[in-house]
Protein backbone atom coordinates (compact mmCIF):
# COMPACT_ATOMS: atom_id res chain seq x y z
CA UNK A 1 0.00 0.00 0.00
CA UNK A 2 1.25 3.85 -1.08
CA UNK A 3 1.89 5.97 1.51
CA UNK A 4 0.51 9.02 1.77
CA UNK A 5 1.32 12.75 2.71
CA UNK A 6 -0.75 14.50 5.52
CA UNK A 7 -0.96 18.36 6.67
CA UNK A 8 0.02 18.53 10.13
CA UNK A 9 -3.34 20.32 10.59
CA UNK A 10 -6.68 18.75 11.68
CA UNK A 11 -7.73 17.73 8.01
CA UNK A 12 -4.96 15.46 7.72
CA UNK A 13 -6.93 13.55 10.03
CA UNK A 14 -9.52 13.02 7.50
CA UNK A 15 -6.72 11.84 5.05
CA UNK A 16 -5.51 9.18 7.62
CA UNK A 17 -8.82 7.94 8.14
CA UNK A 18 -9.12 7.29 4.88
CA UNK A 19 -5.81 5.71 4.57
CA UNK A 20 -7.18 3.15 7.69
CA UNK A 21 -10.29 2.64 5.97
CA UNK A 22 -8.77 1.85 2.57
CA UNK A 23 -6.52 -0.81 4.02
CA UNK A 24 -9.18 -2.54 5.94
CA UNK A 25 -11.35 -2.59 3.22
CA UNK A 26 -12.33 -6.18 2.63
CA UNK A 27 -11.20 -7.74 5.87
CA UNK A 28 -13.11 -9.25 7.73
CA UNK A 29 -12.72 -6.90 11.09
CA UNK A 30 -15.56 -6.32 13.36
CA UNK A 31 -16.85 -2.67 14.24
CA UNK A 32 -15.24 -2.67 17.11
CA UNK A 33 -11.73 -3.77 16.11
CA UNK A 34 -12.14 -0.92 13.27
CA UNK A 35 -13.05 1.85 16.06
CA UNK A 36 -9.98 0.39 18.04
CA UNK A 37 -7.76 1.43 15.08
CA UNK A 38 -9.20 4.51 14.38
CA UNK A 39 -9.00 5.27 18.09
CA UNK A 40 -5.22 4.75 18.33
CA UNK A 41 -4.95 6.88 14.84
CA UNK A 42 -6.80 9.71 15.93
CA UNK A 43 -4.98 10.21 19.13
CA UNK A 44 -1.26 9.89 17.81
CA UNK A 45 -2.18 12.31 15.32
CA UNK A 46 -3.76 14.76 18.00
CA UNK A 47 -1.01 14.48 20.11
CA UNK A 48 1.47 15.08 16.97
CA UNK A 49 -0.42 18.10 16.06
CA UNK A 50 -0.81 19.50 19.57
CA UNK A 51 2.60 18.93 21.07
CA UNK A 52 4.72 17.85 18.22
CA UNK A 53 3.65 20.82 15.89
CA UNK A 54 1.94 23.09 18.60
CA UNK A 55 -1.55 23.12 16.79
CA UNK A 56 0.70 25.35 13.74
CA UNK A 57 -0.01 22.08 11.60
CA UNK A 58 2.93 20.52 9.75
CA UNK A 59 3.92 17.41 7.45
CA UNK A 60 3.53 13.75 8.35
CA UNK A 61 4.12 10.94 6.39
CA UNK A 62 1.84 7.83 6.34
CA UNK A 63 1.81 3.68 5.22
CA UNK A 64 -0.12 1.23 5.91
CA UNK A 65 0.55 -2.44 5.15
CA UNK A 66 -0.62 -6.13 5.97
CA UNK A 67 2.17 -7.84 7.18
CA UNK A 68 0.29 -11.01 7.38
CA UNK A 69 -3.58 -12.67 6.10
CA UNK A 70 -3.69 -15.90 7.67
CA UNK A 71 -5.70 -17.84 9.69
CA UNK A 72 -2.49 -17.71 12.11
CA UNK A 73 -1.70 -14.00 11.88
CA UNK A 74 -3.53 -10.77 10.66
CA UNK A 75 -1.02 -8.09 11.56
CA UNK A 76 -1.70 -4.45 10.13
CA UNK A 77 0.93 -2.11 10.29
CA UNK A 78 0.87 1.76 10.36
CA UNK A 79 3.59 4.58 10.20
CA UNK A 80 3.87 7.44 10.52
CA UNK A 81 6.89 10.08 10.25
CA UNK A 82 6.67 13.32 11.35
CA UNK A 83 9.23 16.64 10.93
CA UNK A 84 8.37 18.28 14.52
CA UNK A 85 11.03 18.23 17.28
CA UNK A 86 12.72 15.15 17.74
CA UNK A 87 11.96 13.13 20.79
CA UNK A 88 15.21 11.32 22.26
CA UNK A 89 12.67 9.67 25.21
CA UNK A 90 9.09 8.83 24.56
CA UNK A 91 8.50 7.83 28.08
CA UNK A 92 8.80 11.55 28.78
CA UNK A 93 5.00 11.47 26.88
CA UNK A 94 3.24 9.01 28.84
CA UNK A 95 1.36 11.33 30.63
CA UNK A 96 -0.90 10.65 34.06
CA UNK A 97 -0.49 7.25 35.48
CA UNK A 98 -3.85 5.67 35.34
CA UNK A 99 -3.47 4.02 38.20
CA UNK A 100 -3.78 6.89 40.18
CA UNK A 101 -6.99 8.84 38.76
CA UNK A 102 -9.49 7.64 41.09
CA UNK A 103 -7.47 9.72 44.16
CA UNK A 104 -6.21 12.26 41.47
CA UNK A 105 -8.56 12.99 38.71
CA UNK A 106 -6.84 14.82 36.05
CA UNK A 107 -8.36 15.72 32.69
CA UNK A 108 -6.28 14.22 29.62
CA UNK A 109 -2.74 12.75 29.69
CA UNK A 110 -4.54 9.12 28.39
CA UNK A 111 -3.64 9.53 24.99
CA UNK A 112 -0.18 7.19 24.53
CA UNK A 113 -1.99 4.27 27.21
CA UNK A 114 -4.68 4.15 25.18
CA UNK A 115 -2.70 3.79 22.07
CA UNK A 116 -0.67 1.01 23.92
CA UNK A 117 -3.71 -0.80 24.87
CA UNK A 118 -5.20 -0.67 21.32
CA UNK A 119 -2.19 -2.04 19.73
CA UNK A 120 0.32 -5.32 19.66
CA UNK A 121 3.44 -3.30 18.92
CA UNK A 122 3.70 0.62 19.75
CA UNK A 123 6.82 1.98 18.65
CA UNK A 124 9.27 5.39 18.36
CA UNK A 125 12.03 6.18 16.71
CA UNK A 126 13.73 9.35 17.01
CA UNK A 127 15.33 10.36 13.85
CA UNK A 128 17.47 13.36 12.70
CA UNK A 129 14.49 15.58 11.64
CA UNK A 130 11.71 14.28 13.07
CA UNK A 131 9.93 10.90 14.79
CA UNK A 132 8.68 7.85 13.14
CA UNK A 133 6.10 5.69 15.05
CA UNK A 134 4.85 2.47 14.39
CA UNK A 135 1.60 1.03 15.52
CA UNK A 136 0.99 -2.96 14.58
CA UNK A 137 -2.53 -3.89 15.08
CA UNK A 138 -3.19 -7.54 15.63
CA UNK A 139 -7.10 -8.30 14.70
CA UNK A 140 -7.11 -11.94 14.97
CA UNK A 141 -5.96 -11.46 18.39
CA UNK A 142 -8.57 -9.35 20.00
CA UNK A 143 -10.92 -12.00 18.06
CA UNK A 144 -9.45 -15.16 19.82
CA UNK A 145 -9.99 -13.27 22.93
CA UNK A 146 -6.21 -13.13 23.84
Amino acid sequence: MPSIHLSGRKEGLHALQKLADEACTGKCLSVIQLNRIALALDELFANIHAHGYANQGGDIECSAQWLGDTKEQCLLEIKLRDFAPVIQDVACCQGVDPTTLKKHPVAGGLGMHLIYATTETFEHMPLDDGNQWRLVFNPKKEEEGH
